[in-house]
């Protein structure tokens, strides 16, 4: 096709000179000849340009391509290509957003699509019943149909992991659990499901870990002090013995349990710890929680930074997660307690060098009365539950704890703090 429009444009300029030369041979004012010659060029040049502008604007339907040849014929035929192109890409692109609306037209959760500013571009029938979100909305700022600034975090937050708990904007007594799915560059899909009846259940399995844990503790002390006295009267016959104090130590077991229960109720009712705050020098702490410990515990303090939180409770996750290293490791095991700055963090740390956890277990070590090794816990008196509290601690803290462990060579349990400015004394 290229040769043809090149032989066609050559023309046009072979006849362009003819005329120059003819006019100039008929006039013999040359200059006047090729002004008049390429003004008349320009014109047909121009008309060549308004044609395509008109056609252009018009929307470049095939049924009022303008009539063209030479280098004009192949620019309309690219552009019709192209706009070919274009329109079979919006059709498959229309006909992917159809059957994707249509899924999440049946989804049982609210779901909304936001643009990069955030703003509503689509929402399905439960985002109306959950959060009052209508197609009037389209186009409005998601945080400014729903005021939360739980929601604006969640927003402008890089983790993609994150997960909210917001009350109803149409009904305050409805509990949602709202997450941000990134889908492009550009665009976000927000899912919202009602949560409500979850919560009540949760609150109910905690009202009856409380109460029961309550009602538990004074029979257990009743029938741990009668059995004190028992296996402690010198008159006990033999026999009787080794029962007793079998009997003594699972009712201390028991107690432990309950103890640990009670804590995790407390530890799961009251959220904000703001108030009863206190600036706490952790390099001394972790000395003394070490100095009532009966076994050899290397310290290494490489940070004479403070935190702010609840002192008791910093107290019970140090010792849960020393005594955690010493449950699970041998006597004469090594084990390390650190207090250290890393970068904007300050980091609690214990090191053992016992037999390790398999992988499989780390993710569940944090649930309740889970044991990657049952038998041993259960020798050693662990409750299941110290874990479960020092995760719940760190979380009432903003603080995070990890756990890296390899079979073996041991683990390494990592709490790590925000910095903290001091609060005024």
């Amino acid at each position: 096709m290229k040769p043809a429009i090149l032989s066609i444009e050559k023309w046009h300029i072979t006849l362009a000179i003819l005329a120059i030369l003819l006019g100039g041979l008929l006039t013999g004012a040359w200059l006047i000849s090729i002004a008049l010659s390429l003004f008349g060029y320009i014109i047909w040049m121009y008309y060549r340009i308004y044609q395509f502008y008109i056609w252009i604007i018009n929307g470049t339907r095939q049924n009022n391509v303008p009539d063209s040849d030479g280098i004009w014929d192949k620019i309309n035929y690219q552009v019709l290509q192209d706009k070919n192109k274009s329109n079979n890409r919006k059709k498959r692109l229309n006909a992917l957003l159809k059957r994707s609306q249509s899924i999440l037209k049946g989804f049982p959760y609210a779901a909304i699509v936001l643009d990069q500013s955030n703003a509503v571009e689509w929402s399905n029938k439960e985002s109306s019943a959950l959060l009052n979100i209508v197609k009037n909305d389209k186009g409005q700022r998601i945080n400014h149909l729903i005021r939360s600034p739980k929601l604006y975090k969640l927003l402008h937050s890089n983790d993609r992991s994150n997960e909210i708990e917001i009350e109803s904007p149409k009904d305050s007594s409805v509990q949602l659990l709202l997450k941000l799915i990134t889908l492009g560059v550009d665009s976000k899909l927000l899912i919202a499901r009602d949560i409500t009846q979850r919560n009540r259940t949760l609150e109910m399995r905690k009202s009856f870990i409380s109460n029961a844990s309550h009602e538990l503790r004074t029979p257990l002390t009743v029938i741990s002090g009668y059995l004190e006295i028992i296996k402690e009267d010198k008159s006990l016959p033999q026999s009787l013995s080794s029962p007793i104090n079998t009997a003594y130590e699972q009712v201390e077991r028991m107690q432990n349990i309950i103890e640990d229960l009670l804590t995790l109720s407390r530890l799961e009712s009251t959220n904000d710890i703001q108030d009863i705050s206190t600036n706490i020098n952790m390099a001394k702490l972790i000395n003394h929680i070490c100095q009532d410990l009966n076994r050899q515990v290397i310290i290494e303090i490489n940070t004479n930074e403070i935190i702010i939180g609840i002192e008791t409770e910093i107290i019970s996750l140090c010792t849960n997660l020393i005594q955690n290293a010493i449950f699970y490791t041998q006597k004469h095991t090594k084990i390390i307690t650190r207090w250290y700055k890393d970068k904007d963090k300050l980091c609690f740390e214990v090191q053992d060098f016992g037999a390790g956890i398999p992988h499989k277990h780390l993710a569940h070590l944090t649930q309740r009365f889970y044991r990657a090794d049952k038998g041993r816990s259960k020798e050693q008196g662990g409750t299941g539950l110290g874990l479960a509290i020092v995760n719940h601690i760190a979380q009432r803290h903003n603080a995070t704890l990890s756990i890296n462990s390899k079979v073996g060579i041991g683990s390494t349990f990592t709490v790590r703090f925000n910095l903290s400015q001091p609060s005024p004394l």
